[in-house]
């Protein structure tokens, strides 16, 4: 199924309960919840952003998560959901507590929390879907576009318009999805291994790419995601073992440039070749990063 048809299939006050019960949002967030999700239903799909496909899944303390950071509204509407709960962990301790009798998503016992994985319905999942998707911004990106092409208009008159303070359970709400949104990287990080410093870099250009998607705000904005995008391909490549590198192609004569390992050749030729490969790609991001980092700001 689609993304938006799982709106299109749910009753807002099913999503609400899980946005309030299971996400403590404030009720005052009610009404910015209620209006995307009828703007979600009703926006037409644009082939050209329906792919890759979300997916949904389970982090390491067993609750629902989406994968990555997310696009535009308007990007996901006809992406496909892919939904993988296999990851269950059938060892944790079962700790769940109460709060004035409520028990919230965080609250509870890891059986609880796989019980509500298997038994997730579609309003259930539009809710994760929903709150994982406004990382940024309870509104879409024409929305968010329209309201700051109307602030910055409003500067050049005699009255513009007023700068108000946001509510605190709002800027809360914000900060909760920002620790949501880094907690399964910080459970998997190690001060022995240096990739999990990468796997760090890696997520903040995730979520600043989906930033910029989301509020494009400056000319050139497309070019920096794409760096961006070239800065995650060069960690990824850093940080992988190529145990089988046929097909990539690898200069030699610049090898002293990157490593500092010797080819063996016969046997364990394979092996200098991939570690050259991931040495180049971890010489060439810091170059990259060293050039660019510094314009990524509006």
């Amino acid at each position: 199924m689609i993304y938006q048809d799982y709106f299109r299939n749910s009753d807002f006050e099913d999503i609400w309960v899980v946005l309030n019960g299971f996400y403590l949002e404030h009720e005052g967030m009610k009404p910015l919840y209620s209006s995307l999700v009828e703007t979600i239903k009703s926006l037409p799909v644009d082939p050209e952003y329906s792919s890759p496909v979300i997916q949904m899944r389970l982090d390491s303390d067993n609750e629902i998560m989406v994968k990555g950071a997310p696009d535009p509204q308007e990007w996901l509407l006809g992406r496909e959901v892919e939904i993988d709960f296999s990851s269950w962990k059938d060892n944790f301790e079962e700790s769940g507590t109460e709060f004035c009798g409520i028990k919230t998503f965080d609250m509870l016992s890891a059986k609880e929390k796989r019980q509500l994985a298997r038994e997730s319905d579609t309003a259930t999942l539009a809710a994760h879907l929903l709150y994982w998707s406004t990382l940024y911004a309870i509104e879409t990106n024409e929305q968010h576009r329209k309201e700051f092409s109307e602030w910055l208009d409003s500067l050049e008159k005699e009255h513009p318009v007023k700068y108000e303070m946001e509510e605190e359970y709002i800027s809360e709400s914000f900060r909760r999805k920002q620790r949501k949104y880094w907690r399964d990287t910080i459970a998997h990080d190690s001060a022995i291994c240096w990739s999990a410093n990468m796997n760090i870099i890696r997520k903040k250009l995730e979520y600043n790419i989906g930033y910029w998607r989301y509020v494009q705000r400056y000319v050139g904005w497309q070019e920096d995601v794409n760096r961006m995008k070239i800065a995650i391909r060069l960690i990824k490549i850093a940080i992988t073992n190529w145990p089988e590198i046929k097909g990539k192609h690898i200069n030699l004569r610049t090898a002293h440039r990157y490593t500092h390992e010797r080819d063996n050749g016969g046997d364990l030729h394979d092996l200098y070749l991939g570690k050259l490969y991931s040495d180049k790609a971890f010489h060439i991001l810091w170059k990259w990063l060293d050039h660019n980092m510094k314009k990524w700001w509006d």
